[in-house]
């Protein structure tokens, strides 16, 4: 979006489909609602109640009724929807004659659009599920044929506290001499330990 071309071409369809979603708001609320009269009273569009004076149930603050209208019942300030703006403030001992007012932070002017530079590079979470996953992907880089794939499977992972993990594979599918070269890259990767250990077992199937 930092092309200029690419942003006003962008910009324009998007304000083209505001204004469509505005009329359409604007035809099924009743005129009040969108239009405040000469005292700057706005009626509520899901309750029949008038008033120059609206509250947001999450900010402490007054909004006027220009300022609802103008940003169709959303509070300008945290973006609340029409259901929590209402004529009393209830939870203050005064009905929230004391409140300031709210800045109106409606965005008027959408030919400066903000832009926010997000970091989209994935970040892998260390947690028990996502650490037993890598070590059992790993191991299964590292067989090279079926009884070895079903070691891996089989293989009893377990990750401590402080996630580093212990793997115990049965000696009947892997063999005792074969390191598993690749969970140890990858734990070292992880900047975790890894404790190896066969263990015997019964063979599953002839």
């Amino acid at each position: 979006m930092f092309d200029a071309d690419l942003l006003e071409e962008a910009l324009s369809l998007g304000n083209n489909r505001m204004s469509q979603v505005r009329s359409k708001i604007s035809s099924e609320w009743p005129r009040r609602s969108t239009r405040p009269d000469g005292d700057g009273k706005a009626r509520h569009p899901l309750w029949d109640r008038d008033s120059d004076t609206w509250f947001c149930l999450h900010c402490d603050g007054k909004i006027t009724g220009v300022q609802i209208a103008k940003n169709l019942w959303h509070c300008p300030e945290c973006g609340a929807v029409p259901v929590d703006i209402l004529d009393t403030a209830f939870w203050c001992e005064d009905e929230g004659k004391s409140l300031p007012p709210i800045g109106d932070k409606a965005k008027s002017d959408i030919s400066k659009p903000e832009f926010h530079v997000v970091d989209d590079r994935p970040k892998l979470e260390l947690n028990e599920r996502n650490i037993v996953l890598l070590m059992r992907s790993a191991l299964l880089d590292d067989s090279t044929n079926v009884s070895e794939r079903l070691g891996a499977l089989l293989a009893e992972i377990t990750v401590d506290e402080d996630n580093d993990v212990w793997i115990r594979s049965k000696s009947d599918l892997w063999p005792d001499d074969k390191a598993p070269t690749q969970a140890i890259n990858v734990a070292a990767q992880l900047g975790i330990e890894i404790e190896w250990e066969t263990m015997w077992s019964k063979i599953p199937f002839h």
